[in-house]
């Protein structure tokens, strides 16, 4: 039997903003400020998994009418001594088996 194996696709950006923790915080954690950096699209979906505020936020986000697997985005906020928030954004898209794919695979053993 083969080994099953998950992999990931994994990008993280990092990035210093003149401002200050709490704002840079409003401006990621709440659904409000997100309005004023992410593009809108009535399509997205957007759930937050985890917050720790002020320094951690996590979510998934996907697209309704897309087939891709959801994304999921880890951001780490951090105050830095110049009075500017160092921002690291990590976001990851598990490699997942389309299920048509998975279902051919499956007619190709039984047949």
């Amino acid at each position: 039997m083969p080994e099953t194996t998950t992999e990931t696709d994994s990008v993280t950006r990092e990035i210093t903003i003149d401002a200050p923790l709490e704002d840079v915080w409003e401006a990621i954690s709440t659904e409000k400020g997100r309005e004023r950096w992410i593009e809108p699209d009535e399509d997205r979906r957007l759930v937050v998994e985890r917050t720790m505020a002020p320094s951690h936020i996590s979510w998934w986000w996907w697209q309704e009418s897309d087939d891709e697997p959801a994304r999921y985005v880890d951001v780490d906020v951090v105050a830095i001594p110049d009075g500017g928030t160092r921002v690291t954004v990590t976001e990851t898209q598990p490699a997942m088996l389309p299920m048509a794919q998975l279902a051919a695979s499956f007619e190709l053993v039984c047949a």
